[in-house]
């Protein structure tokens, strides 16, 4: 049984299915040939440095407004030591705002700059994540601490303000050697921040797999993303101006998501981007009108003319009604396995203006849907027009379906409408979570358990209403009820 242990394979299995940290430092004390890969996963995942810096002798630092400080120099030997668990450290992510970098002063991190360059190395010298949002950008620029040249994934928020030379520091000091997932976010449109970033891209044009870039981005730019072959995510805003696409753009792009204004004519462009491997689309539109929304939609759709498209996001802030005349474009997409339109509840509006029509022809024209979300989670103002109706046909027709999201009126299964429909037939949808968020529902107790029978019948599987409040707490207990009661063999 012994030489088991040391097989890594099987100790990494066990180690990973351990729930709580003292559980895997009680089997690495049992152990010593277990106690690598123990600690590997016990410091493989790092939020904020304090934790790690905390290995070293405790007489060498103290907690001052819970603030990490050094009240002595660590010795050559102590560093070494500390080195032992930063080198497990694999994926970081530091937050912050205020003094110092996530509970390190900056008296701190100063000092673990001077002794990082003394011993010659990083102070993560193996983290190949990183996730960075501290503010202000007088602490922020310690990152550089942590960019070292094994780094695969970037992910920087910029504050705001943010003095672009900062800016211009953080993105030339990124690593290109195996970067391949770069996420910037907040970096501004300045023309040196953009050529900065365009040199990075240029260094690591074979490695990089994903970008998503937040803010204005110029036409000469979006032609140098472009042309990046090997890459598979991108994420940013349309710009503002006509720009020409290669002859081959992006052939191995998977996901796309982008954010479109009303006046940016793009349409052209993305009828010429053939994203054959397609897989992955959302769409944000900014103060879009119907028609832009809905031609938009049409030009990213005809993009994806192999049918590879299996998921399909749109949200937008007016409050433009669902329709099937806007959604006719998607209902051609038959592979699609999740759709998420996501119209905003703003000013005490309910922006999802849904009917029976709309999901029914949705149900139909999707039958391999497994996640659907119409609309955000469901609002206490609520003007959806959908029915009990929509809800059967959804069970019908997307039987595969494991969790729906949608604005209905839980009145009407009080007033029994719609019963006559489907009450006798027999429902074999697979839906395991429905959304329900504060949506009006009948407060007296028996429509309550009118509700929860009726939901239980048409999705015989469901086991959570989610983001449920209010009376639907107690919709939600009525289902567990009948299901004890053995409602759903029924």
């Amino acid at each position: 049984m012994h030489r088991l242990w040391e097989i890594d394979e099987i100790v990494r299995v066990i180690v990973a299915s351990l729930g709580r940290q003292k559980g895997a430092v009680a089997l690495a004390c049992s152990c010593k040939s277990l106690s690598d890969i123990v600690l590997d996963s016990l410091w493989e995942h790092l939020m904020g440095l304090s934790r790690l810096l905390k290995c070293l002798p405790r007489d060498s630092w103290d907690l001052r407004d819970f603030d990490f400080v050094f009240v002595r120099c660590p010795t050559t030997k102590e560093w070494l030591r500390f080195m032992v668990y930063a080198r497990r450290v694999r994926e970081f992510s530091a937050c912050g705002y205020g003094v110092g970098v996530d509970g390190v002063s900056t008296e701190a991190c100063q000092l673990l700059s001077m002794q990082t360059s003394t011993l010659g190395q990083y102070i993560l010298p193996n983290l190949h994540s990183i996730r960075w949002d501290v503010h202000p950008w007088a602490n922020a620029s310690f990152v550089r601490l942590f960019l070292n040249p094994g780094l695969v994934s970037v992910h920087i928020q910029f504050p705001n303000p943010r003095p672009h030379i900062y800016r211009i520091a953080a993105i030339s000091s990124i690593p290109t050697k195996d970067l391949a997932h770069l996420r910037l976010k907040d970096m501004g449109n300045e023309e040196s921040v953009l050529d900065a970033l365009e040199i990075l891209l240029d260094k690591s044009s074979e490695t990089i797999r994903s970008v998503a870039l937040d803010g204005g981005l110029s036409t000469t730019f979006i032609d140098k993303l472009l042309r990046l072959r090997n890459l598979r995510s991108l994420e940013i805003e349309l710009p503002d101006a006509h720009i020409s696409p290669p002859e081959v753009a992006l052939p191995s792009l998977v996901k796309l998501a982008v954010r479109y204004r009303e006046d940016v004519p793009w349409f052209h462009v993305l009828n010429n981007i053939p994203n054959p491997a397609l897989r992955d689309l959302e769409a944000t539109f900014l103060d879009a009108s119907p028609t832009h929304m809905q031609s938009l939609i049409s030009a990213l759709i005809k993009a994806n003319k192999k049918q590879t498209l299996t998921r399909l996001q749109c949200s937008w802030d007016e409050l433009i009604p669902i329709t099937p005349e806007r959604l006719r474009s998607a209902f051609s997409l038959e592979r699609l396995t999740t759709l998420n339109l996501f119209p905003r509840c703003i000013d005490r509006l309910c922006g999802v203006q849904l009917e029976d029509s709309v999901v029914c022809a949705l149900a139909a024209a999707l039958p391999r849907l497994k996640s659907l979300k119409l609309g955000e989670v469901p609002c206490k103002i609520s003007t959806s027009k959908v029915t009990s109706e929509s809800l059967a046909a959804l069970s019908t027709n997307c039987v595969d379906l494991d969790f729906l999201q949608i604005h209905f009126d839980a009145k009407e299964i009080v007033s029994g409408a719609s019963h006559a429909n489907y009450q006798t037939r027999r429902f074999t949808s697979r839906l395991r979570t429905l959304s329900v968020g504060s949506q009006p529902v009948p407060s007296q107790n028996k429509d309550i358990l009118l509700v929860a029978s009726t939901i239980l019948h048409i999705f015989p599987h469901v086991e959570e209403l989610s983001n449920a409040e209010g009376d639907w707490r107690l919709v939600r207990s009525g289902i567990g009820m009948l299901r004890e009661a053995g409602y759903a063999s029924m």
